[in-house]
C-alpha cells in the first residue's frame, strides 16, 4: 500500500493501493480496527474512504450514546 497519510483528526489513516486496474483502500481507526474497499480509480477511493470514514464515526457516536 502507499505510505499512510497524516492521520486525520478523528485519529484515522488512509492507504491506497493499486490493485490491477482498480484501486484498493484501507481505512485504519484509532482503535486498530480497518475499513476498506476497491475503487475503480485513485480519486474515487479516496473519495470511498472519506466516506467510510464519516459514516464510522457517526456509528461510533451514536453506539456511545446509547449502550
Amino acid at each position: 500500500m502507499d505510505k499512510p497519510y497524516s492521520p486525520t483528526a478523528d485519529g484515522c489513516s488512509l492507504s491506497l493501493d493499486a490493485v490491477g486496474e482498480a484501486w484498493s483502500w484501507r481505512l485504519t481507526m484509532p482503535g486498530g480496527a480497518h475499513v476498506g474497499g476497491v475503487a475503480p480509480d485513485r480519486n474515487v477511493a479516496r473519495r470511498s474512504a472519506a466516506l467510510a470514514a464519516v459514516v464510522v464515526a457517526a456509528l461510533d457516536r451514536t453506539r456511545r450514546r446509547r449502550f
